[in-house]
């Protein structure tokens, strides 16, 4: 195989999908056309070249077998796609098309969960709820059971028992290690969880946590009464000015382009699309009002400054493949700063008093949502361990509804499952976080944002791409490993302070 060759094909390969799905979930194209451009590349994801991959890996050592181990979990992912990508296309059409009625008005199924965290009437809340997952049940799942269940049987024809087992192996990972680590984390948390999100949902819906409902939790997170502080006309101005203060400028880098615009068939998750790395990068919010606007541009911000500082001359392996949880860490670390008092009083003029409610609020929001996925690890690790995937909904429902404490409904089980394992890419990334922003802590402050020497230091680290792993870049920090001790006490610190202040 000329590995030049395919390395550069694998490049364009890539950028074309991303632009694709840039322009798809950006609301600009209706369509999902990912068949022709996986028909065009086809030879990329040949099974020889796995075996190939796989061989090369093996034999050698350092960073030939790290180049090759990232090539491989490439050509796999890829050929595992190859399978399913009719089916994607079809499914993404399918969504987009989606409506639901709601109170007499026709909106688009994506559009309808803006609406869902936006609505105050817990009633009409429950009903748009209903109305979604009806069609999830009706529209979405047939065409998500096939998609999963061919995923799940072509890991075996690769000689794996299960798709965890294979993509245990691609990520050179042990996720039952780490369900083990999440389990003590919603043990330590149980109680702080129970006493604070509780008490949350108590004063500002006057529901109880065991009455509850997943779509109760959109509509707290979407947090109204905080709107004054976070206006959608100065959400891109804040953002660049943060960076500014580290001595971040990307409007003269050029190559990260904000697309912020509303556009009614526009998906209301966030996301960051690299066209061409590092000279082409989208990042793309739906602004819907309030704080969510401003952590999701923070977060997909992360990733757009890491892979637009990715440095050009880096092999193909190591600007677009490796380890995401590196760049789901540097994602989170921005987005720290909404648990930061002091930045919320420096760019939003929040009072201290106000500025330390906030806080409180968004750390329990996000232990709610590192529950959350400590639950989905675990449910996944059971959907896909090899068994038939029929009748997993109660499963779904029971564990995440046992580690939210809200109730999950049943017909979301296969449309809330990520693809090869994503969920350890945010449970690592959140560890790797909550340790690197211990070192930034003592390198440079609480106040870390203001300072250029901070924009010098996360330049460095961006610069490199993926070339490392979360573990090797902490390494490099000092520390011995990820450690989810760290996670726990930047969780539960903030909110005891805030009821001992």
């Amino acid at each position: 195989m000329n590995i030049k060759k395919y390395e550069t094909d694998a490049e364009a390969f890539l950028s074309e999908v991303e632009k694709e799905y840039y322009l798809h979930f950006s609301g600009q194209k209706d369509s999902l056309s990912l068949s022709g451009i996986f028909d065009r590349y086809k030879y990329l994801f040949d099974r020889n070249n796995i075996l190939y991959f796989k061989d090369l890996a093996g034999k050698n050592s350092g960073e030939g077998r790290k180049k090759f181990s990232y090539l491989l979990k490439f050509c796999t992912e890829c050929y595992l796609e190859r399978e399913v990508k009719d089916l994607v296309d079809g499914m993404a059409a399918e969504e987009a098309e989606a409506r639901v009625n709601i109170e007499g008005k026709i909106v688009p199924f994506r559009y309808s969960e803006v609406l869902l965290a936006n609505e105050e009437d817990k009633t009409k809340r429950d009903i748009i709820e209903e109305k979604r997952n009806k069609i999830i049940d009706k529209h979405f799942n047939k065409n998500l059971y096939t998609y999963w269940d061919t995923l799940h049987g072509q890991a075996k024809d690769l000689g794996f028992s299960s798709y965890s087992d294979l993509f245990s192996y691609l990520k050179e990972e042990d996720f039952f290690e780490l369900d083990a680590g999440m389990d003590r984390l919603l043990s330590e948390t149980q109680l702080l969880y129970e006493k604070h999100f509780g008490g949350l949902l108590e004063r500002e819906l006057g529901i109880k946590l065991e009455r509850s409902k997943r779509s109760d939790f959109a509509f707290i997170k979407r947090a109204k009464k905080y709107d004054r502080f976070f206006a959608k006309d100065s959400l891109t101005a804040i953002f660049k000015d943060t960076l500014l203060g580290m001595g971040i400028d990307i409007q003269k880098q050029g190559n990260i382009n904000l697309d912020v615009e509303e556009r009614e068939n526009k998906s209301p998750r966030a996301f960051c699309s690299t066209v061409r790395v590092p000279q082409e990068i989208y990042l793309v919010v739906m602004p819907i009002g309030g704080q969510d606007d401003y952590e999701a541009m923070l977060h997909e911000g992360g990733h757009a400054l890491h892979f637009g500082n990715t440095k050009a001359d880096l092999d193909f392996e190591y600007r677009y493949l490796g380890d995401n949880a590196v760049t789901e860490g540097y994602a989170f670390c921005l987005e720290q700063l909404m648990q930061n008092r002091q930045w919320l009083i420096d760019f939003l003029r929040i009072t201290d008093a106000e500025a330390k409610e906030f806080v409180y609020f968004s750390n329990i929001v996000k232990l709610w949502f590192v529950r959350r996925y400590a639950g989905k690890l675990k449910y996944e690790l059971m959907l896909h361990g090899g068994e038939p995937i029929s009748s997993k909904g109660k499963v779904y429902k029971d564990i995440l509804s046992s580690v939210n404490l809200m109730e999950y409904s049943e017909e979301s089980y296969l449309k809330d499952v990520d693809e090869g394992f994503y969920c350890t890419n945010y449970i690592r990334a959140w560890i790797f976080q909550s340790q690197l922003k211990e070192y930034m802590h003592r390198k440079f402050g609480y106040e870390w944002y203001r300072k250029k020497k901070t924009g010098d230091f996360l330049r460095e680290l961006w610069s490199y791409g993926q070339k490392y792993s979360s573990s090797e870049v902490l390494s490099q920090l000092d520390f011995k490993k990820l450690d989810p001790g760290y996670l726990v006490d930047s969780l539960t610190e903030e909110i005891k302070n805030y009821k001992n202040s």
